[in-house]
């Protein structure tokens, strides 16, 4: 334990350093808080309590954050010629992977849950009605939990890509890539969908979904993709191999 945290401070401390530049790490922090924390509150207002947005917001936000800075991990380490000596210390493995993974963990699950109280205040403020209103149940603990599983997702995919990476554009890229591109999929497939079927079946089949059944089919898939990407950075995680 001790040694993964010696680990996460070390990560925390160059986290926001994208690129080499403190800079665009900042913005990249401001933007979706600004975004997402101050704008959509202030159009959703009352809405924003109780409607499936922020659960939106909950998905995006950890992997925009973490997707920005998870190739970082180990090619960042490659490029600076740091990665030798890391592995040639007396860390054991699982404190170098663990202490990694938790660092973007925490960060994009951590800055989520900021955001989400900072646009509870927004809404409060401008909407105040005497007393200081918070989400419903069920709305914070799908927050609560689709942050975390993105968190943890995205951060075991970033590792896995970032340790076969000999740059960290190279990682970024191919992180991107592989979360973006199936997002883009599905929004062509929802545009495209009314022209190959009637938009009042399309309304019947909606309307026939249990939303809480939905919502808890997609967290099951959310975990297991959780603990299959994060057995794959632990078996791809090859100590000897990293240092050839």
């Amino acid at each position: 334990m001790r040694d993964t945290l010696t680990i996460m401070w070390k990560e925390w401390k160059g986290l926001l350093r994208y690129s080499s530049s403190r800079w665009k790490g900042l913005v990249i922090l401001v933007t979706p808080t600004a975004l997402f924390g101050i704008l959509f509150p202030i159009q959703f207002r009352d809405g924003w309590l109780t409607s499936g947005w922020s659960v939106a917001v909950s998905f995006v936000t950890p992997l925009i954050l973490i997707a920005s800075t998870i190739s970082e991990s180990f090619a960042g380490e490659r490029e600076r010629h740091t990665l030798e000596t890391l592995l040639a210390s007396r860390l054991p493995d699982c404190a170098i992977l663990f202490g990694k993974l938790l660092t973007s963990v925490f960060f994009g699950w951590g800055m989520t849950l900021i955001l989400l109280f900072v646009s509870l205040v927004v809404v409060n403020a401008i909407e105040w009605q005497g007393s200081f209103r918070v989400y419903q149940g069920m709305i914070l603990g799908v927050n609560i939990a689709v942050s975390l599983l993105i968190s943890g997702m995205v951060s075991s995919l970033g590792i896995l890509v970032s340790l076969r990476s000999r740059t960290v554009q190279n990682a970024a890229q191919t992180i991107m890539l592989l979360l973006f591109m199936p997002l883009m999929l599905l929004q062509a497939l929802v545009f495209l969908l009314p022209s190959f079927l009637p938009s009042e079946l399309i309304k019947a089949f909606l309307e026939r979904i249990d939303m809480e059944m939905v919502l808890v089919v997609y967290l099951v898939i959310l975990l297991l993709v959780n603990v299959a990407l994060f057995f794959g950075a632990i078996g791809r995680f090859k100590r000897s191999k990293l240092i050839l």
